[in-house]
């Protein structure tokens, strides 16, 4: 849905946030809030309330989204393309207007078992740049930049467990996970926000990944997850 939706309410409630929110309002200056920030602020659980509003309004017209949209453009190189990714969102109840930019140079090696994988960055191999501009819907102000590596997580794992939240029976304990990347990391925080889980078996094609993310997991949910 909306990267504003996902943040602009739960970030208002803190009061750091809500100080600079007042002083925004005398067009004193825009926040600018990193990934560390990012972390520290908001909860998977907040993440998950917020689209739960913001998802609300768009029955009735008060939440709007686009949709992701990818424009590519040759490097100038056979074996990769730049591309520049966008999509948006508002919520009337929430107050706020965000856009999600990323700029990535794009490539899909193969590896040694035939598989293929997306592989980006930004300037070089190991760093990325994605940004979100938030909004005020009240007066049309900028009231934030926002890094989007740890935000990007927390939307996508929040949508997650909303379907755990509805469509999931309450008792549910165990877990079945494909895939052992970031995104798998923010999905079984959210299942574990919303459900009991005690369980999971992950699967991905590199053992090692796999198993870095059974470790990682165990440890900082304190449930069993087995790689497979």
């Amino acid at each position: 849905m909306c990267i504003a939706d996902a943040i602009g309410a739960e970030f208002r409630k803190r009061a750091l946030w809500g100080l600079s929110l007042r002083r925004l309002s005398k067009g004193a200056f825009m926040l600018f809030i990193d990934n560390e920030t990012v972390r520290r602020v908001l909860s998977i659980g907040d993440a998950i309330d917020s689209q739960d509003e913001a998802f609300r309004g768009l029955v009735d017209g008060a939440s709007i989204h686009r949709p992701r949209i990818d424009m590519y453009v040759p490097t100038g190189r056979e074996d990769d393309y730049y591309r520049w990714g966008t999509m948006e969102g508002a919520s009337r109840d929430l107050g706020v207007f965000a856009i999600r930019m990323k700029s990535d140079i794009i490539s899909w090696p193969e590896d040694e078992n035939g598989n293929w994988t997306e592989d980006k960055y930004c300037v070089e191999p190991g760093t990325y740049c994605g940004l979100i501009f938030l909004f005020s819907t009240r007066n049309g102000e900028p009231l934030a930049m926002i890094n989007d590596g740890e935000l990007q997580h927390m939307r996508v794992g929040a949508g997650a467990g909303l379907g755990a939240r509805y469509l999931s029976r309450e008792d549910s304990k165990v877990v079945g996970m494909l895939g052992s990347g970031g995104m798998a990391r923010a999905y079984l925080k959210a299942f574990c926000n919303e459900r009991p889980i005690e369980k999971v078996r992950v699967y991905s094609p590199t053992k090692k990944n796999r198993d870095a993310y059974a470790a990682e997991m165990m440890d900082s949910l304190n449930i069993e997850v087995e790689p497979v």
